[in-house]
């Protein structure tokens, strides 16, 4: 089935909702104030259903005093069907309901020539003229201009049949995506609870699905779903939908609010976009304070241009917009700039980057204005350190996953990018590198400011340069710069490559030490002894004792003691040799001839590796 949304636009007194209530049988005024005053104040709503077509009709104030209700109803359309009145032709909200359809990015519609029964056949021909005349160069350049009057029936056949011709492409497409649906209205039902309506602008909704309420994030599950007053099981993108929710209260539903997929949008009071100013608009101060129109939500917006100090009329430039409110905006999304006073239309564009950083680089403004969905991606990957995941830059660019996956596939194999924990994160190349280069001045440093050392602690390592990454992609990273060769991982120790050995003269002091922890057997010296014995400095003898350790040259005992593995191993096999099955503290001292300073932490030594093992005031061979 075909689904999408049509909004009518056109001056006041045009006949817009009679046209709909023609077309459709649907009375789309639904405030008594509107029935009383016989205008339209806030948006109606109808629809027609015929073959494999459902249109959703948005019918829109035309009034200059309800522009932002006409702007609440308006980012979710499809199409446009532009209404001028036969009797009096292109008028100022005609101009600007269309300048607002452009803005938005709309590229359907057809135009409806209204109250041609109160006209001559000579003034239809006038008025048409003047009609395609203010559409030239515009998307409905070359649509049909159809005369109808609602009164009479003349033209609505036509009309009606236009209007399911016109087709929408992308409809899949937009099925595919998260659930996005910009809250219009708000009102509770007496055994329902609260109820939402809107256009359902992406993805789609069903009873019992999990929501959340942005820009708050407040949980919700939907009980059911209404499409044109019809209960449904789901209902699709290009629908007007009616959702009844559970788990949320009527205050704190308001329009301008989003129903949408838990974690699919991130809302956000900074933007950065590309804003187009209208011809006829006043030129905009860089630092001035405007109205955001964004789908349904409004809000109070500074300006920001980094390129300039003043946005000349016709013109467009990159911005940066500070909301009072968060949007929930995604990359592609248009917008609206209105001047808060007096109020008028003044401009509006295309967000490029819903999640920018605070200060925005002149590489952002290139590629972000220029560059196309990979070139966005991998920017974004290149201006954190720290690289992006999958579901960000998914969320981001409002892409699925593996059109994420398929746009950096190129670019992973030819170097330039590196892909971490299965393909859901990544990194740029240069930046990985960067982080190797940092490693080896980080191994150089501990290697010149502790004597004996041969590498950095790992834990030294993530701790001074992955402080911001996931510990398991840190790690991951540092095995990436391994396997290619920059560094070497070795245990708990990172490395340079083919390290681990100590300069010719550290090295040869190392040996006599290890010697006369061998000559010293069970009675180890101490490092204080082995300064006087070798006139090393103290700092020097304690990094080459480490070293040794490290070697398994030297076992460190607890308490701090170290003492020679060879003289350990001989023990060992000593007390296996005995063949005793258990022995205390005294019979231990007393076999090997040990004062109990040694004694303690050797045994207890021997628990830790599984040689013993305690059984009250006894040791027991394992």
């Amino acid at each position: 089935m075909r689904r999408y949304i049509i909004g009518t636009a056109g001056h006041i007194d045009h006949g817009k909702t009679a046209l709909v209530r023609a077309l459709t049988g649907i009375d789309a005024d639904r405030l008594p104030e509107e029935k009383a005053r016989g205008i339209t104040i806030d948006l109606g709503f109808a629809h027609l259903e015929e073959g494999d077509a459902r249109i959703g009709f948005v019918d829109a104030p035309g009034h200059e005093r309800f522009v932002r209700n006409m702007l609440a109803g308006a980012g979710g359309l499809d199409a446009i069907l532009l209404v001028v009145a036969a009797d009096e032709g292109v008028k100022p909200q005609t101009r600007e309901h269309f300048a607002i359809a452009r803005l938005l990015g709309l590229s359907r519609g057809l135009v409806a020539l209204t109250k041609v029964d109160r006209v001559a056949p000579e003034l239809r021909e006038v008025v048409s003229l003047e009609v395609r005349e203010f559409l030239a160069g515009s998307f409905l350049e070359n649509a049909p201009i159809l005369p109808v009057s609602a009164r009479t029936g003349e033209g609505i056949d036509e009309l009606r049949r236009a209007l399911l011709d016109v087709a929408v492409a992308g409809q899949r497409e937009r099925e595919e995506r998260p659930l996005r649906l910009p809250i219009d209205r708000a009102f509770s039902i007496a055994g329902f609870g609260s109820v939402v309506t809107g256009s359902l602008v992406s993805g789609s909704v069903a009873a019992e699905q999990r929501v959340e309420i942005l820009p708050e994030g407040a949980p919700a599950r939907v009980r059911r779903v209404e499409v044109h007053g019809r209960e449904v099981p789901r209902a699709q993108a290009g629908e007007r939908t009616s959702v009844n929710l559970a788990g949320v209260d009527l205050a704190s539903l308001r329009r301008g609010q989003t129903v949408a997929t838990p974690g699919a949008m991130r809302p956000s009071r900074r933007l950065l976009v590309r804003l187009e100013l209208l011809a006829d608009a006043q030129g905009l101060k860089s630092g001035a304070t405007v109205t955001f129109h964004h789908f349904a939500s409004e809000a109070a917006a500074r300006v920001r241009l980094p390129e300039r100090d003043f946005l000349d009329p016709g013109k467009s430039a990159p911005a940066l917009l500070t909301l009072a409110i968060p949007a929930a905006a995604v990359a592609g999304d248009r917008f609206v700039l209105r001047r808060p006073s007096p109020p008028a239309t003044i401009g509006g564009g295309e967000v490029l980057d819903a999640e920018p950083p605070r200060r925005i680089a002149p590489e952002d403004l290139e590629v972000f204005q220029a560059g196309g969905a990979r070139e966005r991606l991998m920017r974004r990957i290149a201006r954190r350190a720290e690289g992006a995941s999958l579901d960000d830059l998914s969320r981001q660019e409002w892409l699925k996953p593996d059109e994420v996956r398929n746009l950096l596939e190129s670019p992973e194999k030819s170097g330039e990018l590196v892909a971490l924990s299965g393909g859901r994160f990544y990194i740029a190349a240069p930046r990985l590198a960067e982080l190797g280069e940092q490693i080896r001045a980080l191994v150089q440093k501990e290697l010149r400011d502790r004597p004996g050392a041969t590498g950095a602690p790992r834990a030294v390592v993530l701790e001074k340069l992955f402080s911001h990454f996931d510990a398991k992609l840190a790690e991951e990273a540092i095995g990436r710069l391994a396997a290619g060769g920059t560094i070497e991982v070795r245990g708990e120790e990172v490395r340079l490559p083919g390290g681990g050995s100590l300069p010719a003269g550290d090295q040869k002091l190392a040996e006599k030490i290890a010697s006369r922890f061998d000559e010293g057997g069970l009675e180890p010296p101490s490092p204080g002894e082995i300064v006087q014995a070798f006139g090393a400095k103290q700092k020097i003898v304690e990094g080459l004792i480490a070293f040794l350790a490290k070697e398994r040259r030297l076992a460190k005992l607890p308490g701090g003691f170290y003492i020679s593995q060879k003289a350990v191993d001989e023990a060992i096999a000593r007390l296996r040799a005995t063949g005793l099955k258990s022995f205390s503290v005294p019979e231990f001292k007393e076999k090997f001839g040990l004062t109990r300073r040694i004694a303690i932490p050797l045994l207890e030594h021997l628990d830790e590796k599984k040689v013993t093992r305690r059984a009250g005031d006894r040791r027991e061979l394992i």
